[in-house]
């Protein structure tokens, strides 16, 4: 049995109140440690969608806060496992590649327009495109497939994915958490930890004023 398919044994609510709280009563060890991976490679896949890179800084922060030396390979595992995990709402995994390669396309497109290869900017820049227009289509797709009406008392509104979905806004705001405390500890001036934190894309204002009369 993969960890995956043990997770999905775990009532959402447990899984929810470790990802909001840290503290998994009724879990195992063992999973807590993978869950709290899977928490991590989503976040950072968020800004870095290289699966590659994404896999090295997640080797880094495990290194660092679970003690656990783990393989590249293994990290690029993890993500690609959080992908699957947290991206519920996608009912076609292929919706999720085509915007990851529009991600990756416009990356090569910014390096091409550095070097002056406009023609190659060009080109990845319509491929990119292409990526988004499929992504899309596949949306629309699903939002035209209509309403079926499932009648049991057995179905749980977590079978139909709507905790998970859930689960992710939670590990945000959950490392969310961990970079505002990482920051607002730093010895620099106020106005570059404000500075930090829009690059990270954390605004909230009553951080900042926290920030501001500390």
């Amino acid at each position: 049995m993969t960890n995956l398919e043990k997770i999905g044994k775990i009532h959402p609510d447990l899984i929810s109140a470790f990802f909001a709280t840290g503290k998994g009563d009724g879990i195992p060890a063992d999973i807590q440690m993978f869950l709290q991976q899977l928490q991590w490679a989503a976040e950072i896949f968020e800004f870095e969608r290289n699966i590659t890179r994404a896999a090295t800084k997640l080797r880094m922060r495990i290194n660092a806060q679970q003690k656990i030396k783990i393989e590249t390979r293994t990290c690029m595992s993890r993500v690609y496992e959080a992908i699957n995990y947290f991206n519920v709402d996608c009912n076609v995994p292929i919706k999720i590649w085509e915007s990851n390669y529009a991600n990756k396309y416009e990356d090569l497109a910014k390096l091409c327009a550095i070097k002056g290869n406009y023609k190659d900017m060009k080109s990845c820049y319509d491929a990119a495109l292409e990526c988004r227009r499929r992504s899309s289509e596949i949306a629309e797709a699903d939002k035209d497939l209509g309403v079926t009406f499932l009648i049991s008392p057995e179905i749980q509104p977590e079978d139909l994915g709507f905790t998970k979905k859930s689960m992710k806004e939670i590990a945000t705001k959950n490392n969310q958490g961990f970079y505002i405390t990482l920051i607002n500890n730093l010895p620099i001036e106020s106005s570059e930890k404000k500075r930090l934190l829009r690059d990270a894309d954390i605004e909230d204002a009553q951080i900042i004023n926290d920030i501001e009369n500390g």
